[in-house]
């Protein structure tokens, strides 16, 4: 795997961040499609809307809460309408709209100042633009126009995670040219192109970095028949809506941080999607998330993020990631220790790894640095650990056990 993929990987946890005219609905950033707006007056309210009130530190608070180490953030959605200076390309950009600002350019300058990689966002369907239909060639050329503007006039790229080519043939794309762009002016950014709900972790052109799983189950990638090795992430919205919208039907935090740490297992990165408002703050139930997403981060981080895919294998959702001389266990379902006339109480068998190679010594959980009683058989590569219950008035969902390994 090329350096710059793997450090990639190793940001593991990023906040996917939907932002543009559609804010003002409140109806998810599919609003002008879906809710059948009519086009001329939904141009004309995101022309008339004042964005200034945008603060990019909000946005960059929300990672830095959350533990987050990237943020892709949209620079034009579906509705064709930008959220940086165009030059010249078009009239439908923020750079048109009172106290018109370059929105991209201080989220890219406030990551960054935060040492949070800046990600871009950026359509290839446009439901704005007349020559997506009429002219397609013509198109393309505004589209290739409008990356290099983004690679060209905002420092360094982390990647660009492009989306919509669901919406006309793969072979109509041109994406040699396209990828050709980006190369030229940001030869380390990771090349993500979303192949929708339908597709997913398919590898469609030499030049991904990256494929995608939208609101799937991550897979380990076989490059072993490919002439590059690349990688996987998972976009996975906390609630059914990308872009801010009146929806409450909030996930759970369990299904959140299963979902995470299942990317994690597969060598994937985790890319949680969050609502944003005007300024660029999140609603109260979005930053409630995202805080209790950082506690569990701040007390497993380099289990998460620096853990590696290895050869242990765990039963169900259990598993195992290592480094050169740690084993990180991460164990789901864990009871809660407590008086039976206060909490339900559960029990919870042992839990059994194979394949171990290394002995193992000085198991603790990382959440509290207690011991970890466990017992190894070194000749069946076995590792039996018992799962000590959380204590009452704590529980982190997954608990991570913590093993050097033996050099002899």
């Amino acid at each position: 795997m090329e350096e710059r993929i793997k450090q990639f990987q190793k940001r593991g946890f990023g906040l996917f961040v939907h932002y543009g005219a559609y804010v003002q609905y409140e109806n998810g950033e599919w609003v002008m499609n879906l809710r059948q707006h009519d086009p001329e007056n939904y141009e004309k309210k995101a022309l008339e809307l004042d964005y200034s009130s945008f603060d990019a530190k909000k946005v960059i608070h929300a990672a830095k809460i959350s533990g987050a180490k990237y943020i892709t953030f949209t620079t034009r959605h579906h509705d064709g309408f930008s959220l940086y200076d165009t030059r010249g390309l078009t009239d439908y950009d923020v750079m048109h709209t009172p106290n018109g600002k370059d929105i991209v350019k201080e989220f890219v300058d406030a990551c960054h100042e935060a040492d949070i990689m800046p990600f871009l966002y950026h359509t290839t369907v446009d439901w704005h633009h007349p020559d997506f239909d009429r002219d397609f060639p013509a198109y393309l050329q505004y589209l290739r126009d409008s990356i290099e503007i983004l690679c060209c006039h905002y420092g360094e790229i982390g990647g660009f995670w492009l989306d919509g080519n669901w919406s006309k043939p793969a072979g109509a794309w041109e994406l040699d040219v396209l990828y050709g762009i980006i190369r030229k002016y940001q030869p380390h950014a990771i090349i993500i192109n979303n192949t929708g709900l339908e597709a997913q972790g398919v590898f469609g052109h030499e030049e991904i970095d990256c494929v995608t799983f939208e609101q799937g189950h991550p897979q380990k990638l076989d490059c072993s028949e490919m002439e590059k090795e690349y990688m996987g992430e998972m976009c996975y919205p906390i609630c059914e809506h990308w872009g801010i919208a009146t929806d409450i039907n909030v996930k759970s935090m369990k299904q959140i941080l299963e979902a995470m740490v299942a990317c994690r297992r597969v060598g994937g990165n985790f890319l949680l999607g969050i609502f944003t408002k005007l300024d660029g703050s999140q609603p109260l139930l979005h930053e409630g998330y995202l805080e209790a997403i950082g506690k569990w981060v701040q007390k497993n981080e380099d289990a998460f993020f620096e853990g590696q895919v290895c050869a242990i294998k765990g039963y169900g959702k259990d598993f195992a990631l290592e480094t050169k001389d740690k084993v990180y266990l991460f164990l789901h379902d864990i009871p809660t220790w407590g008086d039976q006339n206060v909490i339900k109480l559960t029990e919870r068998q042992y839990s059994t790894f194979t394949n171990v190679q290394h002995e193992l010594k000085e198991g603790k959980w990382l959440d509290n640095e207690a011991s970890v009683a466990f017992a190894q058989d070194r000749e069946k590569g076995l590792l039996v650990i018992e799962p000590t219950p959380f204590q009452y008035g704590e529980s982190w969902v997954i608990r991570v056990a913590v093993f050097n390994k033996e050099n002899k």
